[in-house]
């Protein structure tokens, strides 16, 4: 009988990459909304400064440490502040009335995000997809 996939060893890097790089995309999209509807961006850059190298040395050396199920999983979660940096860079720079200045003129949350905050946001959440996918792809 002819095996359709001979061996799971030429895909393991492969979904590896999906792996951390959908679960990257998955904090992007959770970490954004989060930041967005509480505006605590000054508090995610200093976080994402403190932790930013002792956590990425950490995701870079743990698929040498361990190899397991929950390697991908574990190594999103020590890249997080790699991943977090960008978007925390753009939130901090913008100003907070904002938001303030969007509700006057009418804007409910959906046209807040859509108009006012997925343009600001648009930049800084590629460039975390495309560490989040490179970092996978660097196992």
């Amino acid at each position: 009988m002819i095996a359709l996939f001979p061996s799971p060893e030429p895909y393991t890097p492969v979904l590896y990459t999906l792996v951390v790089g959908l679960c990257g995309a998955g904090l992007i999209i959770f970490l954004s909304f989060l930041m967005v509807l509480t505006c605590l961006g000054d508090v995610l850059y200093t976080c994402c400064l403190l932790f930013l190298l002792p956590s990425t040395a950490l995701a870079l050396v743990t698929p040498m440490l361990w190899q397991g199920v929950a390697t991908p999983f574990l190594q999103v979660l020590f890249l997080f502040p790699l991943i977090a940096f960008p978007l925390s860079v753009s939130l901090r720079d913008i100003p907070a009335s904002w938001t303030a200045t969007a509700k006057e003129l009418g804007a409910n949350r959906y046209q807040q995000i859509r108009l006012l905050w997925w343009p600001l946001l648009k930049r800084p959440a590629t460039i975390s997809l495309c560490v989040a996918f490179l970092c996978g792809v660097l196992r």
